[in-house]
């Protein structure tokens, strides 16, 4: 698959705002832009979107691979009589990555500049200068001067609210933009359905676009109940260290080194091995491509921790590109790594043919 692409294909869908719980944009985006190059597309209620590509073998496997269509954001709490904007967080935006940015609020009306604000240096204590202030402190100003200016605008409780920065291109193929996570995994879903379109593989594959993951996987907890699958894949992002702020003792994968083939999830309250014989389908099929990749674990959950839930237990791992700055405007990221994932999938799913072993012992 060609960088081209790749990035145009990402620029594209960073171009859809899709804050968590207001996906409903991306939802009918990802549908036209997948359609292309499947078989079907279906809508669940839910908002989780499906596209399926048929396998020419009724006895190889089924698979999933799952990329979730929500962004971190906000959504507008309170609007007090001056015009000014509290806030609160849907994901897990860092307040550190807040405080100054430009934001975008996506009304009915069309979309309102306004940024975040900051006390300026020349009040702010010696004892608050390098303290973050919480979210509740935290406002916008969208340069309105009464509540009712605002709402004529279009700007209500529960506006859903987007950082205001777009992808730009920096040195050695790297992207830096905000919803690096999850664009990138759709971008990767629809790169490895192209490559597969005119080619009869054995297995059947749905591409799966999921909702709100950002909160709580709720997407993905059901989406797929009522599917025959015997094997899933999430795709997403992966935190990367190798900056002068993060101690390799904290995070071990690296922008620019290949993919991450995740051995697991690895929260602040448990660990949970992916397994094992999904994960070495994948190794193994990087291994023999000669494809560059990464492993170890992935720190926090993924769609994959819902979809191994689902039925009697779906065998399931994840697979992720390496991005830094998680959860800002800046997340960065390497095309060529998004370009060996889209590679390690399609080689994996040219092999997944009747017989699969997905027994443990």
């Amino acid at each position: 698959m060609s960088l081209k692409f790749l990035k145009k294909t990402f620029v594209e869908l960073v171009g859809v705002d899709s804050p968590y719980g207001f996906e409903e944009p991306m939802i009918r985006h990802f549908k036209e832009t997948i359609a292309s190059y499947v078989d079907e597309v279906l809508e669940t209620s839910r908002g989780n979107v499906f596209g399926i590509q048929h396998g020419k073998d009724d006895d190889a496997p089924t698979i999933a691979l799952a990329a979730h269509m929500d962004q971190v954001g906000f959504v507008v709490f309170n609007i007090n009589e001056r015009g000014f904007i509290r806030f609160r967080k849907v994901g897990g935006a860092s307040n550190r990555a807040i405080q100054g940015q430009q934001v975008r609020l996506v009304t009915e009306k069309g979309p309102v500049l306004g940024v975040i604000g900051v006390k300026p240096g020349h009040v702010t204590p010696p004892s608050e200068t390098n303290i973050v202030p919480g979210i509740q402190e935290m406002y916008i100003d969208i340069g309105v001067w009464s509540r009712e200016e605002a709402e004529e605008i279009g700007v209500r409780v529960g506006t859903p609210i987007v950082f205001n920065a777009r992808p730009l291109e920096l040195a050695n193929d790297l992207i830096t933009s905000p919803a690096v996570d999850d664009k990138t995994g759709l971008a990767v879903l629809i790169a490895v359905a192209k490559s597969l379109k005119e080619e009869a593989v054995p297995a059947t594959i749905y591409y799966i676009g999921t909702v709100e993951e950002e909160g709580g996987l709720r997407g993905a907890a059901v989406a797929l109940h009522d599917l025959d699958v015997d094997v899933a894949v999430a795709v997403d992002t992966a935190p990367s260290g190798w900056q002068p702020d993060i101690n390799m003792k904290d995070i071990v994968y690296e922008v620019g080194k290949g993919p991450a083939i995740h051995l697991g999830e690895m929260g602040r309250k448990s660990t949970w091995i992916y397994h094992p014989r999904v994960r070495g389908w994948l190794i193994d099929s990087a291994d023999a491509e000669g494809i560059p990749y990464q492993s170890s674990f992935q720190l926090g959950g993924t769609d994959a921790s819902a979809m191994a839930q689902t039925r009697g237990g779906i065998p399931t791992t994840t697979v992720g590109i390496p991005r830094r700055y998680s959860h800002s405007p800046v997340e960065t990221f390497d095309l060529k790594d998004m370009d060996n994932l889209v590679k390690i999938l399609v080689a994996a799913l040219r092999g997944l043919k009747p017989g699969f072993n997905l027994l443990r012992s």
